[in-house]
């Protein structure tokens, strides 16, 4: 691109890509622009995302299902062994989902962990009632009235 109005001393030629050149002192030094550097390159915006949080990965499945498969055990806990089971496999969706976004970087954490934690919990819970029904089972046997009540 040339210059319509030629090369004089206040504007000497410039090989800056059509971009005008900062205005030329009188005094000698020209004028710079605040943290313009000639022939700086600026970098590309190619890292920034437009809206609010860019793209993100999506959430693991498996991390979703445990946390909906724990929370359905706890409903179902009272349906003869159907939320031991739920709960079982909620806690392996859960151990497997975060090795899998350990590796791929996906989301889901706090999901796969709510299942892990609530798949304990239910199982906790079961052991507990299969104790305490053993003792309530055993108590005639240990107060020794087994044989006065029959």
């Amino acid at each position: 691109m040339t210059n319509p109005y030629g090369s004089g001393p206040h504007n000497p030629p410039s090989n800056s890509g059509g971009f005008p050149q900062p205005p030329q002192s009188s005094y000698g030094g020209g004028l710079q622009y605040p943290g313009y550097q000639p022939g700086q390159q600026y970098p590309s915006n190619q890292n920034f995302y437009i809206g609010y949080g860019g793209v993100q990965p999506p959430n693991n499945g498996l991390a979703i299902a445990s946390m909906v498969v724990s929370l359905v055990s706890v409903l179902t806990l009272c349906f003869w062994g159907l939320g031991v089971l739920l709960a079982l496999l909620g806690v392996i969706f859960g151990h497997v989902s975060r090795g899998q976004i350990r590796r791929d970087g996906t989301r889901g954490d706090g999901m796969a962990m709510a299942g892990i934690v609530i798949g304990y919990c239910v199982l906790g819970l079961t052991l507990l009632g299969i104790v305490l029904f053993v003792i309530g089972l055993s108590m005639p046997f240990m107060t020794g009235d087994f044989y006065t009540t029959m």
